[in-house]
């Protein structure tokens, strides 16, 4: 059977963090590819913008939706979008690090609002998500994710700590969805030259010419190419890579025994050779 984007994913995407930056990119590839765009994120302004020029350029159908993810009642107003529209992708594109400090300097509200929106708002929507796609029996998830999620790093303890978690938690989705029609994926892309990337590097007195920044355009185009190679995919590495820590065949190949050997203690799944040797290893992760 033929492939067809607007079949698997449409009729509608719905993009959080949609202002600028990666968030706007994806949409207009989204837009290019026939999909109407429902355009999520706090600057009322940025949006209807856009939302005019996804009218104009591509002939779809747009909605701007003015929210502020960290929001109590984000969750329920995200899925009251997904009532009204007949959404068959869900992005992502919001999760940026809003507290700055070193975990101890941080202050209690700052810390509450970022795990509200970065694991609370995310596991929550999934779950919303997972269900109607299933029920629908096509749809695509794909979170915009950062290298930060493969190790810690003083400063951004919180933001990497989301990061590894937003990663693990899109890598188990896949394995109980990989039979079905619904394809979810965790996109890790470094630093990007963004307006809020920009203001950052000026802040702090950086020349662009220090760092390599992916334009967003790439990053979009990427993206929509690899939402069924998940369930994580990395901007920079060769997919062919057998990095152990990076690569996606690796990550997949791990994800899926450890899959077999939790399988096996639910009993599941009988244990032949290789498993039984998996086990007595005391290594999943290798």
């Amino acid at each position: 059977m033929t492939f067809s984007f607007t079949k698997n994913y449409g009729p509608w995407a719905l993009i959080c963090g949609a202002s600028d930056g990666l968030g706007a990119e994806l949409a207009r590839k989204c837009a290019s590819k026939g999909l109407n765009c429902a355009l999520v994120a706090r600057r009322k302004e940025k949006l209807d913008i856009l939302k005019s020029e996804l009218e104009r350029e591509y002939g779809v159908q747009a909605r701007s939706v003015p929210m502020d993810l960290m929001d109590e009642d984000a969750v329920d107003q995200i899925e009251n979008i997904a009532n009204s529209l007949s959404i068959g992708l869900y992005v992502i594109n919001a999760g940026g690090d809003t507290i700055g400090k070193r975990f101890l300097e941080s202050d209690i509200n700052a810390r509450q609002k970022f795990l509200r929106r970065n694991i609370e708002l995310l596991t929550e929507s999934l779950y919303n998500f997972g269900i109607r796609f299933q029920k629908q029996k096509h749809g695509g998830i794909m979170v915009i994710g950062s290298d930060q999620a493969f190790s810690g790093a003083g400063r951004v303890s919180l933001y990497s700590a989301s990061k590894a978690y937003a990663m693990n938690l899109v890598e188990s989705l896949w394995t109980e969805w990989r039979n079905t029609k619904v394809d979810i994926a965790y996109m890790v892309i470094g630093s990007t030259k963004t307006p809020k990337m920009l203001g950052i590097l000026e802040h702090y007195n950086v020349h662009l010419t220090t760092i390599d920044l992916a334009e967003p355009s790439d990053i979009a185009d990427w993206a929509l190419s690899n939402i069924d190679q998940g369930p994580t995919c990395v901007f920079d590495i060769n997919p062919n890579s057998m990095n152990p820590l990076a690569s996606p065949t690796v990550r997949r190949e791990r994800i899926l025994r450890n899959t077999q050997i939790i399988d096996f203690f639910y009993g599941d799944l009988e244990a032949d050779e290789t498993l039984m040797a998996n086990l007595k290893s005391g290594r999943n992760w290798k």
